[in-house]
């Protein structure tokens, strides 16, 4: 099934799949290297390929670039995430051909405004790196393309790379103070206060809820943020207002008539769209409630499956549609769109997962624990089946400690799942280890698969 998800991808242009050779063809031909690092089963990879990596846009520009997949669960995949410093799906890189990083590039954007930065990053002289230096030592003025591209900066994906062992939220706030391009001084304000507020800072909440409610209010803007906006959304309410204070009904009613004016878009596609409507019903949660919601959402929800037929597209909706019925409570009508999708989806696993944390919100523990059982025994790739067996093992920790026979049994899956994987302590599969290791050491009961699977985890940590 991997190989059909990446059929998907490579339909419009031709990928190469290994580091060295793309980056001979890339120092033979003198063009960049473009990177997508993903998975088959991820809804984000699978809304980029739909939205910008199967589009003829994206094919017009790939003579500029080299372009490069790695798949994380191909062969040898997360030993070359470490190479590249790699580790969320997707992130997306472009590389000069000496291998310096010109700059890391948001999956979020529209595909017509990813596109747009793309051209930017193939063209610009210098790489982020440079930018920033200057922006941040003063050393020369950055032109607007420079400073565009740094407010487009994927920061959240970036590894340490750019920030170099910076402060995020300091380095945000210092590019915002020089920043004299418009529309990326706005985008690195916003970029700076969700970083304040994530470090648990305490930025001036009257200025800061000012700043925001400007933005709301200009139509232009919100669709120019349509990322931040509804990515930052529940954690800026919450960090600046107080619960049924006036400052929190003020915020969030602008915030919800944004979000209105995103999920009606047509300039939005229908995932984008429907995505904008699933922050909304997190607003009516935290006090702008929605007249008719639940009619609302069953009918965008209906509307948007019926037309989302191609594969990867379908994938994401699938994977909105269900996540915002599920915040809505509406548990019912989750479960009847993933157990009609689970037939034909790619990776029916991925939305087992979405199934059970439907269970979990019933109080069906056993429910829960099958659906995670199902959901490893159907997945597919060798980190992949990891981290999906790394969750079943500890949602039984967490709602069935004292099953020691079924714990049991587990950690001697995982004891065979990691046989025979020469990069289990790498990246993204050494972040599934160390879970395991940190509760296996907590929990109490006992088991001799337990300890020799901890065992195991130990030593390979330790590699």
């Amino acid at each position: 099934m991997a190989n059909d998800a990446n059929a998907q991808t490579t339909s419009v242009i031709g990928w190469h799949h290994d580091a060295d050779a793309a980056f001979a063809e890339a120092r033979a031909g003198a063009r960049p290297v473009f990177l997508y690092w993903g998975a088959m089963w991820c809804p984000p990879c699978n809304r980029l390929k739909a939205a910008v990596l199967t589009q003829p846009g994206f094919g017009a520009l790939a003579p500029a670039f080299v372009p490069l997949h790695i798949d994380g669960d191909a062969p040898g995949a997360q030993r070359a995430a470490e190479r590249f410093h790699l580790r969320s799906y997707p992130t997306l890189v472009l590389y000069r051909p000496d291998g310096a990083a010109i700059t890391r590039l948001p999956c979020e954007l529209t595909g017509p405004r990813f596109l747009q930065l793309l051209q930017l990053a193939l063209a610009a002289p210098f790489t982020a790196a440079q930018s920033l230096h200057a922006a941040l030592s003063g050393e020369r003025t950055l032109c607007a393309d420079e400073w565009r591209l740094l407010a487009c900066y994927a920061w959240d994906t970036d590894e340490g790379q750019l920030l170099a062992g910076r402060d995020l939220a300091a380095t945000l706030a210092a590019l915002r103070a020089a920043c004299d391009e418009p529309a990326s001084a706005l985008r690195l304000a916003w970029h700076a206060l969700h970083a304040a507020v994530s470090a648990k800072a305490a930025p001036d909440q009257h200025e800061a809820g000012a700043m925001l409610l400007r933005t709301l209010a200009d139509p232009q803007a919100v669709l120019a943020q349509f990322d931040l906006v509804t990515g930052y959304a529940v954690d800026l309410v919450r960090a600046l207002t107080a619960p049924q204070s006036a400052q929190r009904t003020a915020l969030t009613d602008a915030w919800s008539a944004a979000l209105e004016q995103l999920a009606s878009s047509g300039e939005l596609d229908m995932d984008d769209r429907l995505s904008a409507l699933r922050v909304r019903v997190r607003m009516a949660r935290l006090g702008t409630p929605v007249a008719g919601l639940e009619a609302l959402l069953r009918a965008r929800v209906a509307a948007a499956l019926a037309a989302a037929q191609e594969p990867a597209l379908r994938h994401q909706v699938l994977n909105t549609a269900a996540g915002m019925l599920v915040d809505a409570a509406l548990l019912d009508d989750a479960d009847g769109v993933l157990h009609t999708a689970l037939a034909s989806s790619h990776a029916p696993f991925y939305f087992m997962h979405t199934l059970a944390a439907s269970a979990k919100k019933r109080g069906d523990t056993g429910a829960m624990l099958d659906w995670y059982q199902r959901a490893w025994e159907q997945s597919s790739g060798p980190a992949t089946r990891l981290q999906w067996g790394a969750t079943s093992l500890l949602a039984m920790l967490d709602a069935a400690p004292a099953d020691s026979a079924r714990i049991g049994a587990a950690a001697a899956a995982l004891l065979a799942e990691l046989d025979g994987m020469p990069d289990a302590n790498c990246r993204r599969n050494g972040t599934q280890l160390a879970r395991m290791l940190g509760r296996l050491d907590a929990w109490t009961g006992a088991s001799e698969q337990v300890e020799a699977l901890k065992k195991s985890l130990l030593l390979r940590i330790k590699e």
